[in-house]
């Protein structure tokens, strides 16, 4: 974990005003951020983001981003990224495509301009086709005319890739003509992401992956420390892809970053390890407590086994709340902290049903105890944010990046894949049984 780039769209001054230059805060800002990199080994780097309006044919932005490039790195940066994604995949300006025979010819030409005026550091390109595994001719003009000294950006298979295997790696750098410089989106939480707190193990990379790699850069979400958990996982393969182990990673993670509340963490964690590249990742041990009720729901052992780990749940929210030695993590984690709670107790809630309905009655005991149930979760709403996985999420895996051919991959759009609304629903469905009715959706 030796490098550390700064590239958040976000910033106006990386993407929108990218022509202006720092004001004096932000670079006192920029050279404290290399200072504490020095200070622990880390090389920090800057990137910016012209692709929206930048004129590859004007001298002006040409000379402006020259003039950036070259403030930034006077603040002492070791590297620099030119960001050219999310940007339309042809020439706009008049001037450009009168100039220029493609968008990958005008992007190098500005990418060669930049490297010989700020020579002496290292230079990244992430270009605007920086997902999959496909040759194209924007591709092979990067692969045959960039300066093989430049690293270049990818993604993987997706824009998020669940997996990366190393022959999509092996086929992109045989078209980029050079090591493959990963931009791993993980654990990012961003846009229509943000309901979503990654806190699962780091995945789907195979070993063999290494030799086509110049590095590998990870993507965090906004929330610093709750992304440790997935990048101090990513640290150990990094360190050894050949013996690493997803779950033991994990479990030592665990345990460092929840100190003084680590069983009430993990417990959490696991309700929350949800990502595109493990949907079934919703609490697996309360998940198959619930497999065991759903095949005999009047089992009292199979309720008896479902309630204990509903209620070891339960005081998740305390403990961590009370014990968590690290309270900047805890201010990051509470709102899902909450979400989190508020799914157990309805859960809880659909268990007490469950239980009631089990029981010698008369059928009007099992209507009042149905009211009571649908009074309890009129008072215990559903959240937005994906605890137990998400009632909705939109994971934006677009299938190319040129404008005429973009599209989203079905898994872009997950719908209803809460466990605690799963487990409510069930004992509805199970009320609606035994006394008549149906739910209408």
């Amino acid at each position: 974990m030796n490098r550390y780039v700064v590239a958040a769209k976000d910033d106006p001054f990386q993407r929108a005003r990218w022509r202006d230059p720092y004001p004096e805060r932000e670079q006192a800002e920029i050279r404290e951020l290399v200072e504490v990199g020095e200070a622990h080994s880390v090389d920090v780097g800057m990137a910016l983001s012209p692709g929206l309006s930048v004129r590859y044919a004007s001298p002006d932005d040409r000379r402006a981003l020259v003039d950036k490039f070259q403030s930034l790195r006077g603040l002492g940066v070791r590297f620099l990224s030119l960001q050219l994604d999310d940007v339309p995949s042809r020439l706009v300006d008049p001037n450009d495509v009168a100039t220029f025979d493609s968008l990958a010819g005008a992007q190098v030409a500005l990418m060669h301009e930049l490297a010989e005026a700020v020579p002496d550091v290292c230079w990244w390109l992430v270009p605007t086709e920086y997902q999959g595994s496909t040759a194209t001719p924007y591709l092979e003009t990067l692969g045959r005319e960039l300066d093989t000294r430049i690293e270049v950006g990818w993604t993987g298979p997706s824009v998020l890739s669940p997996t990366i295997p190393a022959v999509d790696a092996e086929a992109r750098a045989a078209t980029l003509r050079r090591p493959l410089l990963v931009w791993d989106n993980i654990p990012v939480a961003d846009g229509p992401m943000r309901v979503l707190l990654h806190q699962g193990p780091y995945t789907g990379r195979e070993p063999a992956l290494v030799t086509h790699l110049s590095g590998v850069l990870l993507n965090p979400m906004e929330h610093a420390r709750a992304s440790a958990l997935a990048v101090r996982t990513a640290a150990a393969w990094l360190d050894d892809p050949e013996r690493y182990e997803p779950e033991a990673a994990w479990q030592a993670a665990l345990r460092e970053l929840g100190a003084g509340a680590p069983a009430a963490y993990q417990l959490f964690a696991e309700a929350h390890r949800w990502c595109i590249g493990c949907p079934d990742e919703r609490d697996r041990e309360l998940e198959a407590a619930f497999d065991r009720l759903r095949s005999d729901p009047a089992a009292p052992t199979s309720r008896a086994n479902l309630r204990n780990h509903l209620e070891a749940r339960l005081g998740v929210a305390d403990a961590l709340r009370s014990n968590l030695a690290d309270r900047a993590l805890l201010t990051e984690l509470d709102p899902w902290i909450d979400a989190h709670h508020t799914e157990t107790r309805r859960m809880l809630a659909a268990l007490d049903l469950l239980d009631a309905l089990a029981g010698p009655a008369p059928a009007m005991a099992w209507c009042q105890a149905f009211i009571r149930f649908e009074g309890r979760l009129t008072r215990l709403p559903p959240t937005h944010l994906a605890s137990y996985g998400p009632s909705r999420a939109f994971v934006p895996q677009l299938t190319s990046m040129r404008d005429e051919e973009a599209g989203f991959e079905p898994t872009s759009l997950t719908r209803d894949q809460n466990l605690a609304e799963e487990i409510v629903r069930f004992a509805e469905a199970r009320a609606g049984a035994l006394l008549g009715g149906s739910a209408r959706d």
